[in-house]
């Protein structure tokens, strides 16, 4: 009975339990490396924070909240909210069955504190957003730490769908959809870093790094300088010595400056982790040879939303013409602790024009025995935001009616 429940869960948890089967029916689990278990119940830990946090969004707010936040229909943000929670659910109850299976211990006396969170539907989205990308994050992180191979793929099943989660929260904060080809993996230490202020009352058995928080408000926009809040930056280490580091998905290592003239890189779209170093040695993109012994505090993550998506104005085309924030005041996301929280993504740094433009390009080919030639003419077309509305309302009736 316990085995045939446990084949019921769905997606990436069947391949969980596909390799744990034969382990239930022994009084013995299946050998396993330490590290396998503390990424699994790491793993567990913020798959359950996702669930606290979606079902009490879920709870709280209603379809007249996310019309006033600005989104085309409720109906778009409620769907993506419900499909996602019912994943984390089922990612939550997996991990548990598979830990146990393996003979460890899930670790299930956390409390999450995310009701900073959930103050109104902009700020819960912003939230939701950061979420998401550092649960990507955390799982690409987790996947060196799992000897076997069998369970790391079985893993990369749930780090998949969580990508899914974050490309469609991007898009519901107004911003670019897959704003960079690559993702940036962390450690559980640097994960803790960003959401250790919102759980307590349990031992994870992980270090935390210190906390790092952007300060001021407003949109940060490229060459924007920065400053920063820390228990780490108490005085005791000298300024000069302290350097700010920049890490976005592509790059080889980070972009290093003086944390004293610590300003935004240019040409980045999208997510960027800051970190606070005692060198100017830049930090590897690379999370077996990053030199994590020189990290001060940090990460943070902020945002640098200079590319929003036709779909993310379709979406949410409240978002900019009737000024609302898709965050608090500055563009900043600092979970550093539950009752300090700065929750600050998203703001677009530039005022979205009155129209959408779409290039659609076609192609006429002349073609000789021996050679190729290309003559490529772009075609535009152009559409208000009302028309994206009706169209994406259309389709969401379309779907509705389904």
């Amino acid at each position: 009975m316990a085995l045939t429940s446990l084949y019921s869960l769905c997606g990436a948890g069947f391949a969980l339990l596909q390799l744990l089967a034969p382990a239930m029916a022994r009084p013995i689990a299946r050998s396993t490396s330490s590290s396998t278990l503390v990424a699994l119940q790491f793993a567990n830990v913020l798959e359950q924070l996702e669930s606290t946090f979606y079902a009490q969004a879920l709870q709280k707010f209603n379809q007249s909240d996310f019309t006033a936040a600005g989104f085309a229909s409720a109906q778009v943000p409620l769907q993506q909210f419900q499909a996602i929670f019912q994943d984390e659910s089922t990612h939550t109850t997996t991990l548990q069955s598979a830990i146990n299976a393996l003979g460890g211990q899930t670790i299930s006396n956390c409390t999450f504190n995310v009701d900073s969170l959930l103050t109104d539907v902009p700020t819960m989205v912003a939230a939701a957003r950061l979420v998401e990308n550092v649960g990507v994050s955390a799982y690409l992180g987790a996947l060196t730490l799992i000897s076997d191979t069998v369970l790391s793929t079985a893993a990369a099943t749930i780090m998949t769908v969580e990508a899914r989660h974050q490309t469609i929260l991007n898009v519901l904060a107004g911003a670019t959809a897959i704003p960079q080809a690559f993702d940036v993996a962390l450690n559980p230490s640097e994960i803790l870093a960003l959401t250790g202020g919102l759980i307590s009352g349990c031992n994870l058995g992980i270090p935390a790094n210190v906390p790092l928080q952007v300060n001021g408000s407003g949109p940060i926009q490229a060459g924007a300088k920065l400053n920063f809040t820390s228990a780490a930056l108490n005085g005791t280490i000298p300024v000069e010595t302290l350097s700010c580091q920049f890490l976005a998905g592509g790059l080889p290592v980070a972009i290093s400056q003086p944390l004293s003239n610590c300003s935004v890189p240019a040409n980045v779209t999208g997510s960027m982790l800051v970190f606070v170093t005692n060198s100017s040695q830049p930090l590897a993109n690379d999370i077996r040879d990053a030199a994590t012994g020189t990290i001060v505090a940090g990460p943070t993550m902020i945002f640098i939303d200079n590319q929003p998506d036709a779909l993310a104005i379709a979406a949410r085309p409240g978002l900019n013409s009737t000024g609302i924030s898709s965050g608090t005041p500055n563009a900043t996301t600092s979970f550093a602790a539950p009752t300090t929280v700065t929750l600050t993504p998203a703001a677009p740094s530039t005022v979205v024009s009155a129209t959408v433009t779409s290039t659609v390009t076609s192609a006429s080919q002349t073609m000789a025995p021996t050679t190729v030639s290309n003559s490529w003419t772009a075609v535009t077309t152009t559409i208000s935001p009302s028309e994206a509305s009706s169209i994406l309302a259309s389709a969401v009736t379309s779907m509705s009616s389904r």
